[in-house]
């Protein structure tokens, strides 16, 4: 057996989509057949193809289809030791490398594509998934209407908004079902931006929201709490501020018996200083100070406009003049800007509301969710910039998330044959 650049996945396209003949085959071992029904594709375990049927000489068999690249494949997969494909009634293979049978023994029929797979779909999906372009049509995809990437990316961007709700589900589980909670954990997260995600995330759950509640009013009490549990106050400073925080600490650590986590899960290379966890960490401990029951605020906001303001948080004066404890610096104000607040409302209040939405089964929240993409402007970044050079433009959240997903669920998984955009181009003749 020789390895081949296709995948079973091409098969399954050309099975799905019926790309080939329905008659006119001869099995392997030399019998006619006729494929009268392709069967149902299977996402799950078991068998490609469910309830196909076809006529292999003179009799009708229905059953289940099972696809592979090589025959050989068969066993590789253990399915001669599973039951479940005891009503496989045909093979569908690309080669026939070896002659297969089920578990009581009984050879399978066998269908091989070797040299039956139409030119136009075969040439198309090798260029395809053999380019070595960081997107693998993007020498074909203006020949794709753009009125149809654009009905793609709503398909995109709602499948998007559902991954991240999945995560969001798996946060709301462990909160006991608290959707204030869940809110607070999801933006400490992307508080932390992509560096210091994890670390945010075990200092918003080494701090209950209640006992931020209990302290909503007191800013430096909130302060301390938020620099005592990241661990940044175990150091010794010659710092009015630093060791006013330290002493509220000590007292609020024993109060309600916590204990912080490891210092040094926070980085601080190669990061811009408004980026510093020592500023997220203030603008954080701002916004718990500013809005309490923030899930329930957002919740009833009208729209993403009012949503921004909400979360718009003040940071406390000392750190207009530090990036770090004890080291002074040029006074600057350091409140979330607007980019950061959108970012915050694309990653992470966007899917809680789509979650809750799914949950609670109330598509008004789904669309909210979506209409804060669409209100809030596109991202810039490297993706963007790809696609915008391919003239695929983005002119809003809504966009950038799409083509976000497109490339890294899709072009970076070589996932053509799922993408409307490849399937366009499986069928664009040469010229």
């Amino acid at each position: 057996m020789t390895d081949s650049p296709l995948k079973e996945e091409f098969l399954h396209y050309l099975w799905r989509t019926k790309k080939m003949p329905i008659g006119g085959y001869v099995t392997t071992d030399g019998r006619p057949l006729e494929i009268l029904d392709f069967g149902i594709y299977n996402l799950d375990a078991g068998p490609d193809f469910f309830n196909g049927k076809i006529k292999l000489e003179d009799t009708i068999w229905a059953g289940n289809i099972e696809m592979h690249v090589f025959s050989s494949d068969w066993k590789k997969h253990k399915h001669h030791q599973d039951k479940a494909y005891d009503n496989v009634i045909l093979h569908v293979v690309y080669e026939e490398d070896k002659t297969v049978y089920r578990s009581d023994d009984k050879p399978i029929p066998t269908l091989e594509l070797k040299g039956k797979i139409p030119k136009l779909y075969l040439n198309n999906y090798l260029g395809l998934i053999q380019s070595q372009n960081k997107i693998p049509c993007q020498s074909l995809i203006s020949c794709v209407k753009k009125e149809k990437i654009n009905l793609w990316k709503y398909n995109l961007t709602v499948e998007r908004l559902g991954n991240k709700s999945a995560f969001v589900n798996d946060i709301y589980m462990s909160t006991g079902n608290d959707w204030e909670e869940t809110l607070y954990i999801m933006l400490a997260r992307y508080f932390g931006s992509k560096v210091n995600t994890e670390p945010f995330e075990k200092l918003a759950r080494s701090l209950p929201l209640n006992i931020i509640y209990k302290n909503k009013d007191k800013r430096r009490t909130l302060d301390a709490l938020f620099f005592g549990q990241a661990g940044m106050l175990m150091a010794n400073y010659k710092d009015a501020y630093f060791n006013g925080l330290k002493s509220e600490y000590q007292y609020q650590q024993k109060k309600y018996g916590l204990k912080p986590i490891d210092s040094v899960s926070w980085k601080f290379s190669k990061l811009r200083p408004m980026n510093f966890p020592t500023i997220r960490i203030a603008q954080f401990a701002g916004l718990m100070y500013n809005v309490q029951f923030l899930f329930s605020k957002i919740r009833e906001a009208e729209n993403a406009s009012v949503i921004k303001k909400i979360i718009a948080s003040d940071i406390s004066e000392y750190w207009n003049t530090h990036y770090r404890f004890g080291v002074v610096t040029t006074d600057k104000a350091k409140n979330p800007g607007s980019n950061f607040i959108d970012l915050l409302l694309i990653n992470a209040i966007a899917p809680v509301l789509f979650a809750y939405g799914k949950l609670m089964a109330d598509e008004s929240y789904i669309y909210k969710a979506i209409s804060i993409l669409e209100y809030l402007p596109s991202e810039k970044n490297n993706i963007i910039s790809l696609w915008n050079e391919l003239e695929i433009e983005s002119t809003s959240a809504f966009d950038s998330q799409a083509l976000i997903q497109l490339k890294s669920s899709y072009c970076d998984k070589f996932r053509c044959l799922y993408c409307n955009i490849g399937n366009d181009i499986m069928n664009l003749k040469e010229d």
